[in-house]
């Protein structure tokens, strides 16, 4: 599967799978864990850049769950919303005005 997923970005991508957490240690981790591991930030030790490189080539997977992805985000809108605006606006687009 990692292969399907990887192969249309295999130039721009470089996941090291032997990093990627094992299926049952990401069902023990908690939210915090879960978040800790793919939000980008360098100096948390838990930040995991082959598993944030997964996850965004694997929006394919998304598109096939269809409606019951969508419900789920609907269901978590404030913390979505949360997370893209902390992501989005303030590392990246602020930063970009204030210099």
């Amino acid at each position: 599967m990692l292969d399907e997923l990887t192969a249309p970005y295999a130039d721009v991508i470089d996941i090291d799978p032997a990093a990627l957490p094992s299926p049952d240690e990401v069902d023990a981790w908690t939210g915090k864990q879960f978040a800790d591991a793919l939000r980008h930030d360098q100096s948390n030790p838990a930040y995991n850049l082959n598993l944030r490189q997964l996850l965004h080539v694997s929006f394919k997977l998304a598109a096939k769950m269809g409606q019951r992805y969508l419900d789920a985000l609907d269901e978590h809108r404030e913390h979505v919303e949360r997370n893209v605006t902390e992501n989005l606006y303030e590392r990246h687009l602020k930063p970009l005005f204030e210099a």
